[in-house]
């Protein structure tokens, strides 16, 4: 692994006499230098704008709309693992005169320790912190190690089912230039990626009911990404992905229908040394995830919609 980024940094330091776009360039011939110059990567930011809307069907011959939004400011160091989240959440419910609109400030911290634990500090609606661990059973080094021995090019994750293609022409993000590399995701694809990282993992994701039930947000969609990367220093600068235009597709019976979904995001490289949690956050009690609540939840949810619409009726 050592000689392919040592082969890589040589590739770049012969690119970089080129000064910008080059024609001439292929997707990987690309990923080459991208992973060259992103192996010794220490933190990542991202500003991101996230726009969902969906309808909350009923028993009758209706449908309520739901707008969310939320922008977001999104910190990450890689060693160690930790993110920090800052934004607002806005959700209308509803339309015209009985529309309801509602925003809530989110801050949220993420860290991950050696063994595995995941732990999440938030503030909830009444300005307190709490805290949330689980277990998520994945060594992320180990995983990274892993992804990066598997020497993936752009070729090669088109056995993943992604298939993605370079703009012949340079894209402009804020006066760069940039390569654009775009590609088409359907639920099958996802279904495909999914068997390749349990393959990768060891660990059989598609026996998860939970992973399962979100996979069908995406049924019947076809999602659409935009990726830009900055042609002077091989770093994405620009992410772009919608389904804008896809057919209305169910995502379970009598509970929710997914209309449109996009996100935007611009990154940034090494600009956050370390991720602080504030003093508050870390007093907060600790309580253990139970993710087997949320199978259970998901699992009641379309019985309980259809229930309390004909209570309703009656």
């Amino acid at each position: 692994m050592k000689k392919r980024f040592l082969m890589g940094f040589a590739v770049v330091a012969a690119a970089s006499m080129l000064c910008g776009f080059d024609s001439a360039e292929t997707l990987d011939s690309l990923s080459e230098k991208m992973a060259a110059v992103e192996v010794d990567m220490k933190s990542v930011s991202m500003n991101m704008d996230c726009h969902m809307d969906v309808g909350l069907p009923t028993n009758y011959q209706n449908i309520i709309p739901l707008i969310v939004d939320y922008p977001m400011q999104i910190d990450c160091t890689l060693d160690p693992v930790a993110i920090k989240v800052d934004g607002s959440v806005t959700a209308e419910i509803g339309s015209g005169a009985d529309a309801e609109q509602a925003t809530q400030p989110l801050e949220q911290y993420m860290v991950m320790d050696e063994g595995s634990i995941m732990t999440i500090y938030e503030i909830d609606e009444s300005g307190a912190w709490t805290a949330q661990s689980t277990d998520i059973g994945i060594d992320l080094k180990e995983f990274t190690e892993a992804a990066s021995g598997q020497s993936m090019s752009y070729s090669d994750m088109a056995e993943w089912g992604l298939n993605f293609e370079l703009a012949p022409e340079a894209a402009d993000v804020d006066g760069a230039e940039c390569y654009l590399i775009s590609c088409a995701l359907d639920f099958d694809t996802l279904n495909t990626l999914l068997a390749k990282v349990s393959e990768m993992t060891g660990e059989d994701l598609t026996a998860n009911p939970r992973v399962s039930s979100y996979l069908k947000l995406f049924e019947g969609h076809m999602m659409n990404v935009e990726y830009y990367v900055d042609a002077s220093t091989y770093l994405p600068s620009k992410l772009h992905m919608d389904t804008s235009g896809d057919a209305v597709s169910e995502i379970s019976p009598d509970a929710m229908v997914l209309n449109a979904f996009s996100l935007d995001a611009t990154i940034s490289y090494d600009t956050v040394d370390e991720i602080v949690i504030p003093d508050e956050a870390l007093a907060a009690p600790v309580s253990e995830i139970d993710l087997s609540a949320l199978d259970a939840a998901a699992a009641g949810m379309d019985a309980e919609t259809t229930d309390t619409d004909a209570a309703m009726a009656e």
